[in-house]
């Protein structure tokens, strides 16, 4: 999982942990807002702190973080906030008091982004299903694609981004927490991969982000094209035999 900060739930709260994440990750670039009831992208938003005056004299003196210079810093955060954040999709919040309002209201998360350009993160999907004897069915896998930076457009089918990656082991370790806590049937893991920072001729590395504990209508299109072209599911990588 990404660093990050959840269960936030108040506008204080919220620029207090956002400066804890940043005085202790001073490296990463960007941080990434969601709102918890939203879906699709929709409820997320983001800060560059690349540019943030403050942020490059800290990165370059590498000074230890006294409370004193961290309680300057979320000065410096709060007021920059409603100037620097990015709105995912700005018909829905126009503004950042109107996104904040949302947010603290249904809750939400910060999450770092992965240290590379945008262009080379990939956002994998993985829907399985979960039997009442607690096995585990691969229903399909896909990479979504974005319209804007964000926003899910659609799919490709079947994932390409961790070509190497037992994807039944990844999806078992994750259901049998959700079965010992009395879950059954359709689950969605959304990760986001990126190249490896030490080696990029690495497989790619990856970040679970979210679960959806429902059919999705993406796990239910590979259904059915799984049905349409009467192929043959691979449980460990998720590709499909089709006969010709």
């Amino acid at each position: 999982m990404p660093i990050g900060a959840y269960d936030l739930y108040t506008r204080e709260d919220f620029c207090q942990q956002l400066t804890k994440l940043i005085a202790n990750n001073l490296y990463i670039n960007t941080w990434i807002f969601k709102i918890d009831n939203e879906f699709m992208g929709r409820g997320h938003a983001s800060l560059n702190v690349e540019t943030i005056k403050t942020i490059i004299e800290l990165r370059k003196k590498k000074v230890d973080m006294t409370e004193s210079i961290i309680k300057k810093l979320q000065d410096v955060i709060t007021k920059i906030l409603p100037k620097k954040v990015k709105i995912a999709m700005p018909s829905l919040f126009r503004t950042f008091d109107s996104y904040m309002e949302k947010f603290c209201k249904h809750g939400g998360v910060i999450e770092a982004a992965p240290l590379c350009p945008a262009s080379k993160v990939s956002s994998p999907s993985i829907a399985f299903m979960i039997e009442p004897d607690g096995e585990i069915e691969i229903v399909g896998s896909y990479d979504k694609f974005y319209a804007t930076e964000y926003i899910n457009a659609g799919c490709f089918f079947p994932q390409t981004s961790l070509p190497a990656m037992n994807l039944h082991t990844l999806c078992e370790s994750v259901a049998n927490v959700l079965y010992e806590k009395g879950m059954i049937g359709h689950v969605t893991i959304d990760l986001v991969s990126f190249p490896n920072p030490s080696d990029p001729n690495a497989h790619p590395l990856f970040w679970a982000v979210d679960i959806n504990n429902e059919l999705s209508e993406n796990a239910a299109i590979s259904s059915f094209f799984d049905i349409l072209m009467e192929g043959q599911l691979n449980q460990e990588t998720g590709e499909y035999m089709i006969d010709v």
